[in-house]
């Protein structure tokens, strides 16, 4: 009887655990990329041809590209169409739930429940990252199949045909379908490995195929190669996957600091922090404890497997989901044969013991699948354009996409080539294509590393000459500054906002959309053109509202947008909207102190970054911004101690250690200041200008040994500053040492020969 009850109970987080995965995979419409997709897949559909060339952009039009995820760009563009995004989040949760499904059967045992679905709750603690409407999704419903019917049907003559139609599917979905052919060639190897090898313990007899079953393997290998070649592209298409990844280096190893998914998983700054890493940790260990629990008995495919995996893991966040994949399937195999016995005392393995421990365990793992999902279900946050709450589960993020902005575009049907961030151009090419041609999207491999590089000195530092450089030659007529997930970059605003030819004819927290005064968009600037000086503050309703828990960031992100062109008096308006709304908003506090610190109103900036650290006291920037506002002030002693907590919650942030320094000077605490400087040079050896502003600071106070002493940190630091030698040069002419003087004037001439104030000075000396 305990053993039924134990058995139907074994069940009750299984179907928990389903249902949360259901869940998580209706979460709202957040990715970037999926827009891409969708513009294709219209493009398909309409032409009826896969586009074997650029058509997107303005930048790149005409350069060679295949298209390996067509079918998927044509199977959701339909969904879409006929059931909005909702149908896509059906259509994705039902992939997801038979892919984890797929996993629940290969590790399904009478005897393994317990472990069985705590790997699975892990998997899926890892898998859920790859839960965006991406190809991804069937990708590892892919490999999951192959697995499938390679450990579980390759006895079976209709093992060929599956794998060689879904390596065919496959190969047209996603870039990763090489998957297919490793898998069998891992196979392969290992079982060549087994019958001429010696291996230690039964590794030549665990999993090994019969002759018919490894003969079958050799056919199944020849037919998912061939099965790759169906595709529009052909052996080029075949190829690409393989190409792209040999050329993840050099110029284009780029992408890897600025995409989030593309950064490791585990670094040294990383390790053993953050839930999700956690699990990816975690799985890790495990699946490799499970071999040397079985290591009499190991299949060599299966630990090859796991290697390979792991490497790949290790390169991408986005590659996790694969190796947890790997793991379990792994574990399963390393376990299937081993029993209690094998693992724990034996005074702990008597029938009773065990059944009511199981029985615990898995009432314990419903508990936690139960709490997680009801921490989860409630997710939301409030509309502001329609005064209620939004659900995370159905529908399209309206704080991931410039929809509003992207709506003015196709209302007045605006067209033309457009300069755009990175993040807006697949959003633009699903909603305005063909009708405006975007600067840059989501598909890095055919930009390529050298034009992305380009791309992130306009739009972070918004070089000017870059930037006319590209509106010339790729015939800019507008340009979308996407401000939803975060905020503009100063410069390249200020480029459109101050060029005279540029005009703004859309703001709004979403987004800043400027056009080109040409021609074709003569009649939109001449409706459509805004004057932000005169910019009147957006207020909400505050009535309707009512007590709701809100975070008004329409008037902030406004406001920050205000500030950054200068705007100042409107940006506070702005600002001040917001508080009235939620005056605990940190942000908001901490923009309007940083206004009034540029003003110099020192006291109000006080006020207000003393508010934002009150409300957000883990903000580092906030506790910078405070600890600034009291030196500022002149209040040094106060500076002091808040640099200080700056610097030991996060030691290994510069600018605490310097303005350390620097409010030592104020008080001439030289001594300190000078071991504040140096260990500020030690967590930024590079920063030269500060090193020499304190020096300045001293040198002001007539204290010029101690000037001298800081000047010659300065060039430790760097020796090819022309300024350097020159300041050390001012010290020893002050300190009397006119040949010290001399010497550095004449390195500092070394390094800039057309320095006309140095020359000056070194022909004052000699006189």
């Amino acid at each position: 009887m305990r053993k039924i009850i134990n058995d139907y109970i074994g069940l009750l987080p299984l179907g928990a655990l389903f249902g949360v995965v259901a869940l998580v995979a209706t979460m709202e419409i957040k990715d970037l990329d999926l827009w891409l997709h969708l513009g294709l897949g219209k493009f398909i559909m309409t032409h009826r041809y896969v586009p074997d060339v650029d058509i997107l952009s303005c930048t790149i039009a005409g350069k060679p590209w295949v298209n390996h995820e067509w079918l998927f760009q044509i199977l959701i563009y339909n969904i879409f169409e006929r059931w909005g995004a909702d149908g896509l989040l059906k259509m994705q949760a039902g992939v997801v739930v038979v892919t984890m499904l797929l996993l629940w059967f290969l590790g399904n045992h009478k005897d393994k429940h317990i472990s069985t679905t705590i790997m699975l709750v892990m998997v899926f603690m890892i898998y859920q990252q790859r839960f965006t409407l991406r190809p991804d999704i069937f990708s590892l419903l892919f490999f999951t199949l192959y697995i499938f019917i390679l450990a579980l049907h390759i006895d079976k003559k209709w093992s060929t045909v599956a794998l060689f139609i879904i390596q065919v599917l496959w190969s047209n979905v996603h870039g990763y379908f090489f998957f297919g052919p490793l898998f069998v060639l891992i196979g392969l190897a290992s079982e060549w490995i087994k019958r001429h090898v010696p291996l230690p313990y039964e590794w030549n007899t665990s999993g090994r195929l019969t002759d018919d079953e490894y003969k079958r393997l050799k056919m199944i290998f020849v037919w998912v190669v061939l099965a790759c070649l169906v595709n529009p592209g052909f052996i080029a298409g075949a190829v690409y996957p393989m190409k792209v990844f040999f050329t993840l280096g050099g110029e284009n190893k780029i992408f890897f600091k600025y995409i989030q998914e593309l950064q490791k998983p585990i670094t040294k700054a990383t390790f053993l922090k953050g839930v999700p890493d956690n699990y990816f940790e975690l799985i890790i260990f495990i699946s490799f404890v499970s071999f040397i629990l079985n290591r009499r008995k190991i299949d060599i495919s299966a630990l090859f497997f796991w290697i390979v995996f792991l490497i790949f893991s290790l390169q991408a966040i986005r590659n996790t989901s694969y190796f947890a994949f790997a793991a379990y399937l792994v574990f399963i195999t390393n376990t299937i044969s081993l029993s209690y016995k094998d693992i724990i005392p034996i005074r702990f393995t008597q029938e009773k013991f065990l059944e009511i421990t199981s029985i615990m365990l898995k009432i314990l793992i419903l508990i936690w699948i139960c709490r997680y999902g009801y921490e989860i279900g409630p997710r939301g946050y409030y509309d502001l354009d329609k005064y209620e709450r939004k659900s995370e589960y159905g529908g399209i993020s309206l704080l991931r996409f410039p929809i509003q902005a992207v709506d003015f575009l196709v209302e007045h049907k605006i067209q033309g080539n457009f300069f755009n961030d990175f993040n807006s151009g697949a959003y633009l090419v699903g909603r305005c294509f063909p009708d405006i041609k975007v600067f840059i999207d989501g598909r890095t491999e055919v930009y390529g590393g050298k034009f992305f590089d380009q791309y992130a000195k306009m739009w972070e530092h918004g070089d000017p000459d870059l930037l006319d450089e590209a509106v010339e030659k790729y015939k800019l007529t507008g340009a979308l500054l996407n401000s939803v997930r975060s905020h503009i970059p100063v410069p390249v605003l200020k480029y459109f906002y101050n060029k005279k030819d540029w005009r703004v004819v859309y703001f709004d927290y979403d987004a800043v959309i400027f056009l080109k005064d040409v021609p074709e968009n003569r009649d939109h600037i001449a409706r459509l053109a805004m004057d932000l000086t005169q910019w009147e503050p957006q207020s909400l309703d505050r009535k309707r509202i009512g007590s709701e828990n809100v975070l008004p960031y329409f008037n902030y992100y406004r406001a920050y947008a205000l500030d950054s062109l200068g705007l100042e008096e409107q940006a506070l308006a702005e600002a001040q909207e917001a508080l009235k709304v939620a005056p605990s908003y940190p942000e908001v506090n901490n923009l309007i102190g940083k206004i009034y610190a540029s003003r110099k109103e020192y006291e109000k900036a006080f006020e207000y970054f003393r508010l934002a650290t009150t409300y957000s006291p883990n903000n580092r920037e906030f506790q910078e911004n405070l600890a600034q506002s009291y030196f500022d002030m002149g209040d040094y002693a106060y500076a002091i101690k808040a640099f200080k907590n700056v610097m030991a919650r996060w030691p290994a942030q510069p600018k605490a250690y310097f303005f350390l320094s620097h409010s030592y000077v104020k008080t001439q605490a030289y001594d300190n200041a000078v071991e504040a400087l140096q260990k500020a040079i030690f967590v930024s050896p590079d920063a030269v200008k500060d090193i020499l502003r304190i020096g300045d600071s001293i040198y002001e106070q007539n204290n010029f040994a101690y000037a001298l002493n800081v000047y010659q940190m300065g060039l430790k630091a760097s020796k090819n500053q022309d300024e350097t030698h020159q300041k050390i040069a001012e010290a020893y002419i002050a300190l009397g040492e006119k040949d010290q003087a001399k010497d550095h004037l004449q390195k500092a001439l070394s390094v800039n020969p057309e320095n006309k104030e140095v020359q000056k000075m070194l022909e004052e000396l000699e006189k």
